[in-house]
């Protein structure tokens, strides 16, 4: 049935695959742990150099709206001076209307100035 096995190798010899492999496991991990690294810092420097970019192009933005900040605040005025012109135009046109209205009248009379 359960027949006891034998080990061939020593106890010095199976520390020192076992070291072995270790070993070469750790320089595999350390391996991938500097090409990681190496990928981290480069993603680091394009992340820092978009940051850079992103800020500068706030930065004009800003500039931007502050150089437009005097036209914005003259909206309103320029807002009610457009009403005023419309209301003009009404004025212009009821006036209009009205002369338009009593030349035809003076011409459906006769074109005399008798009453």
């Amino acid at each position: 049935m359960n027949e006891p096995t034998t080990v061939t190798y020593s106890l010095e010899e199976m520390f020192s695959r076992l070291e072995n492999k270790i070993d070469s496991n750790q320089k595999e991990t350390n391996e991938k742990f500097k090409e990681m690294h190496n990928k981290l810092e480069t993603i680091q420097k394009d992340i820092t150099q978009k940051i850079d970019k992103q800020s500068e192009e706030i930065t004009t933005i800003k500039a931007t709206l502050q150089a437009q900040q005097p036209l914005i605040q003259k909206i309103p005025d320029l807002a009610e001076k457009v009403g005023e012109l419309k209301n003009w135009r009404q004025i212009v046109f009821i006036a209009l209307t009205t002369v338009a209205g009593g030349v035809m009248g003076w011409f459906i009379r006769g074109g005399t100035l008798k009453p």
